[in-house]
């Protein structure tokens, strides 16, 4: 069959983008703010000034981000508008991605493979979240496709000039790559790992030489870089194990190559369990036909296998360094490209000469797998209309039940972010401090594991309030974690009025009688 001619391809190309707009865009306007988000807005809410003095230090990740929406947010300070520049990033990621897919595959092949891209759930949860993980997904594909032309491509059939423009090009995404995302250094490794395993020595001098310099430009984050890791580290130390990492960074796996809930309850559905099988079956023929047809694998799989096996070791070591907390799938977006394209490219190598009829029968026994997949998978983003916490709902009812010197005090403190941003009564929202100060301190779920935090906010209730709002979230709910918590209020207070909210419980509590 003829491969779509170019204007073809772009047409395709738009229409996957209008398709990944038509989900995400209504969706980034009705869907409330949960408490990262929330951080974002508190980040970037007075300026670029403040955001580079503070957006380091306060959110503890690499600042260049909020630096970046400080400044788009003087166009708009809108909610909605904060988050269309997720989806600036995801259009100009499925973009990059389908011009670097064009490199390694037919025209054919790179649409669909353009297309589980760009309508993949992850990527349209990233497009409507008011954080960094739509840019990290594009910095990792601008990373593979700049150094693709830099270092891989044949010397003998590209422009020598191209290639100094694709190196400086490269250079500076790195040290941009760097200021956004820690995490991205993970795929910078692998890339270099790929000139090791593929003996470019040359490129393995330019590549450390260009390292070199990225790592000079980097210098002024060092320092700010230490502090974070102390901060992430210096608490409670919780126990890991070979075998939960593998089973965590297992499970973002799966849901890159085949989706069903992004982010799982506590117990596993039916389509999760048969999305596992589906998955281990294809893992297992990918394998043993990988090992009977390892001469067709091309230098091309060498390249995304190298990166996309290097980023996930590093991401097994930072969870052994930093804990399960920082290595959850939002932290995994460095992985997504990389896997999608790495498994792409292996599948592709070992049913190279299969018959047309066999590779209709079962590309379209895939794609209505991948179709149910994701369809199921984006439907259960969001199964309330609502993001973790629900505040835009708690908000409403404490505004609907209100009444003036009722202080709404929020646990854990960090969340008391996220309702300042969905509530306008008469009342005042604490602690109205301290948002970022407080971490573990004990096993998590333990009724020592926030001590420290409940002690803070229990001396934030005002005496003299005879009535208190008091919104506890899912650490509370699932966990004994704030036991201490409820000891006092169960001590002091009686309950006048009780909400079940997603993720999050709200009490109007009334003082008992000293």
């Amino acid at each position: 069959m003829l491969e779509p001619s170019p204007k073809t391809q772009s047409r395709l190309v738009i229409l996957i983008v209008l398709l990944h707009l038509a989900i995400a865009i209504p969706l980034a306007y009705i869907l409330n703010i949960w408490v990262d988000e929330a951080s974002t807005l508190y980040a970037t809410q007075n300026g670029f000034w403040t955001a580079f003095q503070t957006a380091a230090v306060e959110q503890k990740q690499a600042p260049l981000y909020f630096w970046i929406l400080s400044l788009w947010r003087y166009i708009d300070g809108s909610i909605f508008f904060a988050r269309l520049f997720s989806m600036v990033c995801s259009v100009a990621a499925i973009y990059v991605f389908f011009r670097l897919a064009k490199r390694l595959f037919k025209p054919k092949a790179a649409l669909i493979i353009t297309a589980f891209l760009g309508l993949h759930p992850f990527l349209i949860w990233a497009s409507i979240e008011m954080r960094v993980y739509s840019m990290v997904v594009l910095l990792s594909i601008l990373l593979i496709r700049l150094f693709y032309d830099a270092f891989w491509a044949d010397e003998n059939a590209s422009d020598p000039k191209g290639r100094i423009v694709a190196k400086a090009g490269f250079l500076f995404v790195v040290v941009v790559s760097l200021y956004t995302n820690y995490y991205l250094g993970f795929v910078i490794a692998g890339l270099g790992v790929s000139l090791f395993v593929s003996r470019k020595w040359l490129g393995v001098r330019t590549f450390a030489v260009m390292m070199l310099i990225a790592g000079i430009a980097f210098i002024p984050m060092l320092l700010v870089m230490r502090a974070e890791f102390a901060a992430k580290t210096g608490g409670f130390v919780e126990e890991r194990s070979i075998v939960e990492g593998l089973r965590i960074i297992w499970n973002h796996v799966l849901s890159f190559i085949l989706p069903t809930e992004v982010f799982p309850g506590s117990e596993q559905s039916s389509a999760s369990v048969v999305r596992v099988w589906l998955v281990r079956a294809l893992f297992a023929f990918v394998c043993i036909a990988a090992v009977m047809r390892r001469k067709s694998i091309t230098s091309n799989t060498v390249l995304l296998a190298s990166v996309a096996f290097t980023a996930i070791a590093f991401f097994f070591a930072a969870y052994y360094l930093v804990g399960s907390s920082y290595v959850v799938i939002r932290h995994a977006s460095i992985l997504f490209a990389p896997v999608v394209l790495s498994v792409c490219l292996l599948i592709a190598d070992i049913t190279k000469n299969w018959e047309s009829t066999r590779s209709k029968t079962v590309g379209f026994g895939v794609a209505l797998v991948v179709l149910a997949s994701f369809c199921y998978g984006t439907i259960n983003l969001f199964p309330n209309l609502t993001k973790r916490g629900d505040w835009e709902r708690v908000g409403s009812f404490i505004k609907q039940n209100e009444s003036p010197d009722q202080p709404i005090i929020v646990f854990i403190t960090f969340e008391a972010l996220a309702l300042r941003y969905n509530y306008s009564g008469v009342n005042r929202i604490l602690p109205d401090e301290r948002f970022f100060e407080y971490g573990p301190e004990g096993k998590a779920g333990s009724p020592e594991s926030l001590k420290r935090e409940i002690d803070f906010v229990i001396s934030e209730i005002p005496s003299e309030s005879q009535q208190i709002w008091l919104a506890l979230d899912e650490k509370c709910i699932a966990t004994e974690a704030c036991i201490p918590l409820q000891n006092y209020i169960w001590a002091n207070y009686t309950i006048e009025i009780e909400k079940d909210f997603f993720l999050e419980k709200l009490y109007l509590l009334k003082k008992k009688p000293q």
